[in-house]
């Protein structure tokens, strides 16, 4: 009979945090700052995989979602693939399902409502016609719909947000859309998921992928997020989205290009399209109101060369408070 006196962590140090919670690995690394970049290492080459469509094939269900899992983390981890209501095999030992889940002070969902959870989530992938002829905005709907129930089922014991990214991706690729998710900042999906968490009718995971597959939109929060580098901040500590059809954002400019204005709120960071705009920008530091009307990459003067330019970075205010709820230690650290 199995030893189910296991762990998925190496014995807790009391007084080193950095050694504290650390997952057992097949590297047998016992601190964070060890394991951290090797893993990322190991994982970076898998995910290539995927991308170059050399990952495992199935039929976007939980299976499909357990393999992707699998082959990301198969270098690292040996329960790599397996949900936290399974019992694998850790160090010699079987360790106990997980039940009560929670990362940053929020609970997702019991281990026992895992297979459960799973099935109600990807529900709206089953069936040979479900990726169909979607329009964007259709497809936008169902993926954002899929990835915000995913992210509250958090199925695996650690990784979930790469394994999701990966698999929303492979969801595009069927349905013949390109997910590209290098704009989406941490915070804004920490943001979004929470959202949806509160309310499973939020649009804020449909409009990140409304981001995530506008070819437009994803250049624009680049550049965004490219001058937030470039006052020496984090991107990902900001919540930088673009503007829907109708909104209208009140705040200063901080950043502006040839075909998009990117205005603070004094919560997140919100991108205009120039067209919203009168041909004159508001002054630095001029506190505006503007509506959405335009469509990013419409530049509102023809101009061969965009030219960028930092508006006081500085003097903008702080940004979306720290969420209560994060999506894992390390799921959205990209």
């Amino acid at each position: 009979m199995d030893n189910m006196d296991g762990s998925y962590t190496y014995p807790e140090h009391p007084t080193d945090k950095d050694r504290q919670g650390v997952l057992r690995n097949k590297f047998a690394l016992t601190r964070h700052s060890q394991l951290r970049p090797v893993e990322y290492r190991a994982t970076d080459k898998r995910l290539r995989e995927l991308n170059e469509g050399l990952g495992p094939k199935g039929k976007l269900d939980a299976a499909h979602l357990k393999a992707i899992h699998g082959h990301i983390f198969q270098d690292v981890y040996e329960w790599a693939g397996h949900t936290r209501n399974e019992t694998p095999m850790v160090d010699g030992m079987r360790v106990d399902p997980v039940g009560h889940f929670s990362k940053g002070g929020s609970a997702f969902l019991h281990g026992r409502k895992i297979d459960l959870g799973l099935h109600e989530a990807l529900r709206p992938l089953a069936g040979k016609d479900a990726l169909r002829n979607l329009t964007p905005e259709q497809f936008a709907e169902k993926a954002g719909k899929v990835l915000g129930e995913l992210n509250y089922v958090h199925p695996f014991r650690e990784g979930n947000g790469r394994a999701q990214e990966a698999f929303i991706k492979e969801v595009g690729r069927q349905a013949g859309y390109e997910v590209d998710m290098s704009g989406i900042t941490r915070e804004r999906m920490i943001a979004a998921s929470i959202a949806h968490s509160n309310d499973p009718d939020s649009r804020a995971m449909v409009d990140l992928m409304k981001d995530s597959i506008d070819p437009a939109c994803r250049d624009a929060l680049r550049d965004a997020n490219r001058a937030i580098s470039g006052v020496g901040k984090n991107p990902h500590d900001y919540d930088t989205k673009t503007a829907q059809p109708g909104q209208t954002t009140s705040g200063r400019i901080f950043f502006a290009t040839a075909d998009a204005v990117t205005v603070s709120d004094g919560n997140s960071l919100v991108v205009h399209s120039r067209t919203d705009f009168p041909a004159e920008l508001p002054k630095n530091g001029e506190a505006f109101q503007v509506q959405s009307r335009g469509k990013l990459g419409q530049q509102r003067e023809p101009e061969k060369r965009p030219e960028l330019r930092q508006v006081e970075a500085e003097r903008r205010e702080t940004p979306a408070p720290e969420q209560n709820r994060s999506t894992g230690g390390d799921d959205y650290e990209r």
